[in-house]
């Protein structure tokens, strides 16, 4: 491991420091992992089943990133996987883009990055996508709006929010 950390810093001190961030977590819930248990099983049951989908579609996404370069042509890369508490596979991949592709401005930035809930009329599928899963991935609403929200204690939010 040691090693393995050694040749990464070395990548990066012969490129540049790295440009990119991305996480990627298993989701128990994909599609290729449910259709494929038995009737009673769950997915903590079939580590092989949620590892080996894991790894398809971290392929996948590595292959986007610094093969196809949807974010930018990839001069670099590295990746380490771990796993979390609950067992799901975690990768954290960490890219060097090239000269022309790195992220100078912040339209830069707003063009591949985006906080907002898809229109369901230009794209439904990533609409459906986000609502789906909004509850898991975003805050709110809270306060005197939603007393009832699962961040809320003592008729505050527990996470201190709105900010």
């Amino acid at each position: 491991m040691t090693e393995r950390c050694a040749d990464a810093m070395s990548i990066f001190g012969k490129y540049s420091a790295p440009d990119l961030f991305i996480t990627f977590t298993a989701n128990p819930k994909w599609p290729e992992i449910t259709e494929n248990l038995r009737p009673s099983e769950h997915t903590t049951d079939r580590p092989d089943l949620l590892v080996r989908v894991f790894n398809l579609k971290l392929k996948s996404l590595t292959d986007d990133l610094t093969v196809h370069g949807v974010l930018g042509k990839s001069i670099a890369h590295v990746y380490t996987i771990e796993f979390q508490k609950r067992g799901l596979p975690h990768a954290h991949i960490l890219i060097v883009l090239q000269a022309d592709d790195k992220f100078s401005t912040s339209e830069h930035i707003d063009k591949f990055v985006c906080a907002e809930i898809p229109s369901s009329i230009e794209n439904p599928r990533l609409h459906e996508i986000v609502t789906k899963w909004h509850v898991i991935v975003m805050h709110g609403p809270c306060g005197i709006e939603n007393p009832g929200a699962p961040c809320m204690e003592a008729f505050q939010c527990k996470k201190m929010f709105p900010r």
